[in-house]
């Protein structure tokens, strides 16, 4: 079961995350924004997730959160470096395929934060709408 704190601290991350990809997406990127960008949501990452004590999570699920949030922090780090290479292109393809990168990493993490708030939910034994449908 995830606490309070961890589940709203994700769901943050989520649309800190979604609002990246609507500005990585955009016909006209704008690569200084879109650091700033990461580097805002890596930072909220650090410092509100990485940093929450996990004592109260059973071991199970505390095993699983480690294992995701180091994934995460690998991400971001990668994420980083492909904003910079975008950065640093001059030719349209070039261009095309730095933004491609940063949408497959985004999505990425975003799949991990879809795990974990989903595994939180089923083991605290809290359907989603979309289960219950």
């Amino acid at each position: 079961m995830l606490p309070d704190l961890y589940y709203q601290c994700y769901q943050k991350l989520r649309e800190l995350l979604k609002g990246i990809q609507q500005t990585a997406t955009s016909p006209e990127v704008k690569p200084p924004r879109l650091r700033q960008d990461v580097l805002a949501a890596q930072r909220y990452f650090q410092q509100q997730i990485a940093s929450l004590d996990s004592q109260d999570l059973d071991p199970a699920v505390e095993s699983r959160m480690r294992s995701l949030q180091t994934e995460i922090s690998k991400q971001f780090n990668l994420l980083s470096v492909d904003v910079t290479f975008l950065q640093a292109a001059k030719q349209p393809q070039t261009l095309q395929t730095r933004k491609q990168q940063i949408t497959q990493r985004l999505q990425t993490l975003l799949s991990y934060c879809e795990a974990i708030l989903r595994d939180g939910s089923r083991a605290s034994g809290v359907e989603s709408r979309e289960e219950q449908s």
